[in-house]
């Protein structure tokens, strides 16, 4: 079963668990009210040796699967009350261990893993594009050969990590196929690139203190050797599964978050006057009983990235998961307004930044439930 540690994911929980709750949680009341990122912070989780989670041993880090990312970052929010520092440091964790781990070759990953485990670099990935969002159809950023290298040219905007990252993956156009669809490749770009700028700092009002920026690469020189994977096939076989990985991960920080939300309500209900009904008895084992089955999905989609096989509930369990987190954050949100109407701005930050989370691509999701029941209707399982 998914939900059955062993020791070493055991161990890793509790670590991560007192880290985040002696050095996060005190000032998680700052950290979600101000946009600086909290660069200590960051600090001491390389030096715990927490930024390397997903990252192979032979390259200094943890050499934890994809579990064990879903298992930390549930740490992480149910400890330190932050998504918005979990964000970052789980899309840290995703293009280390799947980008880099999964396509990088040996030169790319000797360079840039173990920077990445300790700290010493971080990095965004440039896909989403201020008009056309990751639609492929409509991005335009391309990458041209000029005298042995690409000139890549265009702008990328939602880069989460981007204001603090040391290197960028970029999504580009490199050539157009038979059937006149673009094909497109991605390259790691270093941030000291001549060309590459920072054109627009992005605010947020939630998942704070992660940072987001807008790029501009007007003429930017790379190396063949930056091209991450197999050229013209980016698309394919790394951004559409990119999605999936991220949400994957995030299912984690998730759960910590709506862990963390009840464990305020019940303390809530605890210092009310009033003793507790049946009536209250019973959602709150409602509450429970959900939190504890998108625990068990979380943990059961990332074993089933882990065993590489496309299993065919995998799409179910993901969009389950966004039905249950919505029906969770209804019920709680209804149940706290029964007690108090005054503002209660921790559980209100939990709230938008879990609903804010969950929601990400909810038009691609919409889509894949779409086909869903397409091929359900033409009798394909």
């Amino acid at each position: 079963m998914a939900t059955a540690l062993d020791e070493k994911l055991t161990h890793l929980r509790e670590k991560v668990s007192i880290f985040a709750a002696e050095i996060i949680a005190p000032r998680s009341s700052r950290l979600r009210a101000h946009l600086e990122f909290p660069f200590d912070i960051w600090r001491r989780m390389a030096t715990e040796q927490l930024l390397g989670i997903g990252i192979p041993e032979q390259y200094g880090g943890f050499g934890g699967t994809y579990r064990a990312i879903s298992v930390a970052g549930e740490a992480l929010v149910s400890g330190g009350h932050n998504m918005g520092l979990s964000l970052s440091w789980t899309i840290h964790q995703v293009i280390a261990r799947f980008l880099l781990g999964e396509f990088g070759n040996e030169s790319q990953c000797g360079t840039y893993l173990p920077a990445m485990a300790t700290g010493a670099n971080t990095a965004a990935v440039a896909i989403s594009e201020p008009e056309a969002k990751a639609h492929p159809k409509y991005m335009s950023t391309s990458a041209s050969m000029h005298d042995g290298y690409y000139l890549l040219n265009g702008t990328k905007s939602f880069l989460t990590n981007g204001p603090i990252a040391d290197f960028f993956v970029v999504c580009a156009i490199t050539g157009t196929g038979n059937d006149n669809r673009k094909d497109f490749s991605a390259f790691i770009v270093p941030k000291s690139t001549e060309g590459v700028s920072i054109t627009k700092f992005i605010e947020f009002e939630f998942l704070r203190p992660s940072p987001h920026c807008e790029i501009t690469l007007s003429g930017c020189r790379v190396p063949e050797a930056g091209i991450l994977g197999v050229k013209n096939q980016a698309y394919d076989s790394m951004i559409k599964p990119f999605r999936d990985v991220e949400e994957i991960c995030l299912m984690g920080s998730v759960v910590g978050g709506m862990a963390q939300q009840l464990a305020l309500l019940v303390t809530r209900f605890r210092a009310a006057p009033v003793p507790a009904s049946d009536g209250l008895k019973l959602r709150l084992g409602h509450l429970q009983s959900i939190l504890d089955m998108l625990r068990i999905a979380a943990y059961e989609a990332a074993h089933m990235l882990d065993s590489g096989i496309r299993h065919p509930e995998f799409l179910s369990l993901l969009l389950s998961f966004r039905y249950l987190a919505g029906d969770f954050q209804e019920s709680i949100t209804h149940l706290l307004s029964e007690i108090t109407s005054e503002p209660y701005s921790e559980f209100s930050s939990l709230s938008v930044d879990v609903s804010t989370t969950v929601g990400i691509a909810a038009y691609v999701a919409r889509i894949k439930q779409q086909k869903h029941g397409e091929q359900l209707l033409a009798g394909k399982e």
